[in-house]
């Protein structure tokens, strides 16, 4: 039986039909690779699979208890898929039906995203396809975070199916008329008030929706993890942002993690939400730190950001944070300026963690 290392599991290829004339020697070779399971992740790959008997499945049933944790079985037929459903594997083990395969060759393209583009697939679907270095879980994470963010009332669109094609993977969505925030501002200025005041009062409603905390992580986590990897004890300023970072009152608030002009799209003037692997419950100074760095920090360090990533010049962005931010605080001025000094302290603060952490990752 054929076995190579996939997406860091050791991944077994089952193949054909596993019935009683050949599971013995299934179970022979997988027993043989048994010195194997104390120290790496397994996986079996049912591509070529056709027919797996209740013989074939105790031999599972076995690695499973040798493992001792989560065992994924991927590109499982509908036939195959059908028989873990009716005998319950599909509790025991993590069954992944076979992705389908889609092609955008020809297909209108809508937009750009931070990590894809998209396109049309049809008058009701369009498909977010992922650059090839974004790894298929990074995809099926986002699709995981939409559903759920969903369920919640978070504004965003219905997510289909992971699915492959020429690129790499991609999410199947609804179809839907919108456009970005940036492209409106940049082709209706004068209506960036309005835009404003649109986000303003979205993103304060989703500030003050309740997650559960079993349902995302806690936004906090991913900074801890980047200090935790920078590991300079001795550096004062990751000491003041680790500081900063736990003085920020806790909160089981939904968070999107990364807000920006790119990732709020515009259907019949209400805004949807895309992007969003980086889903979490937390305070909501962690979404407007980021929308704050993409409009005005990371202009003041790389100039001409905002108009290859928006379309937009640095007058204006900074206009519409202004406009933004204004609506979010309710116009009370001094919160504002005080806000605003904050804001900036911890873009330059996370800016000199995350350059660190770059810089520990090349030497690496």
């Amino acid at each position: 039986m054929k076995s190579e290392f996939v997406d860091g599991a050791l991944t077994f290829f089952l193949e054909g039909r596993i019935d009683s004339n050949n599971v013995d020697q299934l179970e022979k070779e997988l027993i043989d690779e048994g010195s194997l399971f104390d120290n790496v992740d397994i996986a079996f790959d049912a591509s070529n699979l056709q027919y797996i008997s209740s013989a074939g499945l105790r031999v599972l049933l076995k690695v499973k208890k040798a493992v001792k944790r989560e065992i994924h079985i991927k590109n499982v037929s509908d036939e195959v898929f059908d028989i873990f459903d009716v005998t319950g594997f599909v509790d025991i083990f993590v069954v992944e039906r076979e992705m389908r395969f889609v092609s955008v060759k020809g297909c209108k393209k809508i937009s750009s995203a931070l990590n894809g583009e998209i396109f049309q697939l049809s008058d009701d679907e369009m498909i977010k396809v992922y650059g090839s270095s974004v790894p298929l879980p990074d995809v099926r994470k986002e699709r995981t975070c939409a559903q759920t963010a969903m369920v919640y009332g978070v504004p965003t669109l219905i997510p289909y199916d992971v699915v492959k094609c020429e690129q790499g993977y991609g999410i199947v969505f609804e179809k839907a008329e919108m456009t970005s925030l940036a492209y409106l501002i940049s082709h209706k200025p004068d209506q960036m008030p309005v835009y404003a005041s649109m986000l303003a009062s979205t993103l304060k409603e989703l500030h003050s929706t309740e997650i559960p905390t079993n349902k995302f992580p806690d936004i906090k986590d991913k900074y801890r993890k980047w200090i935790e990897e920078v590991d300079d004890p001795s550096d004062s300023k990751i000491a003041v942002f680790s500081s900063l970072i736990s003085s920020i009152p806790d909160s089981n608030t939904y968070v999107h993690g990364d807000i920006n002009l790119n990732s709020v799209m515009v259907k019949n003037n209400e805004l949807l939400l895309l992007d969003m692997s980086g889903s979490a419950y937390g305070h909501a100074l962690f979404d407007l730190q980021a929308l704050f760095a993409s409009l005005v920090g990371i202009e003041s360090k790389q100039e001409g950001y905002c108009r290859r990533t928006y379309g937009l010049t640095k007058a204006a962005c900074i206009e519409f944070w202004n406009a933004f931010f204004a609506r979010y605080m309710n116009d009370r001025p001094q919160e504002i300026k005080s806000m605003n000094q904050l804001l900036l302290k911890y873009f330059v603060l996370k800016e000199d963690v995350l350059t660190k952490l770059e810089r520990k990752n090349r030497l690496r």
